[in-house]
């Protein structure tokens, strides 16, 4: 199946006169990935392992091992660690925020705005809390 524009989506939201309409219209458009799928196919993107990017997302053995088998769903901040694990760019780490069904980072959003900055200067997940805390913005391996 081809992908559809986002802007051809919205249109087609927009014009439509129930929402019965466009929901079976755009069912195979709509992003739904479940967490564990898409830190499956990053691990083969990357050519990493699951211990080096839960190493790298400060997270323990027994939670990131329940994130990459399906047994948890890591929230949005848990989602961001492992951006930083598996060394995503910017936009690396807003696709996979889109792809397991959180908000992109958004510049406008102070504690967002230095996790930006932090993947924009290639910053480790350590030195972006120690960013994120000298703000009193509280840190990524913190929040839940």
């Amino acid at each position: 199946m081809v992908e559809r524009a986002t802007k051809e989506l919205f249109n087609e939201i927009k014009h439509a006169s129930e929402a019965d309409q466009f929901m079976t219209n755009m069912a195979n458009s709509f992003i739904r990935t479940n967490p564990a799928e898409y830190l499956a196919e990053l691990i083969q993107i990357k050519h990493v392992t699951k211990s080096q990017v839960i190493r790298r997302a400060n997270l323990t053995p027994s939670i990131g091992y329940q994130y990459f088998d399906g047994k948890r769903r890591p929230n949005r901040a848990r989602i961001i660690a492992l951006g930083f694990g598996f060394q995503l760019t910017l936009t690396e780490l807003n696709t996979m925020l889109k792809r397991t069904g959180y908000a992109v980072l958004y510049a406008k959003d102070e504690w967002d705005a230095l996790v930006i900055f932090a993947l924009s200067q290639r910053f480790d997940l350590n030195r972006t809390d120690e960013l994120l805390y000298q703000y009193g913005l509280g840190t990524i391996t913190d929040e839940d």
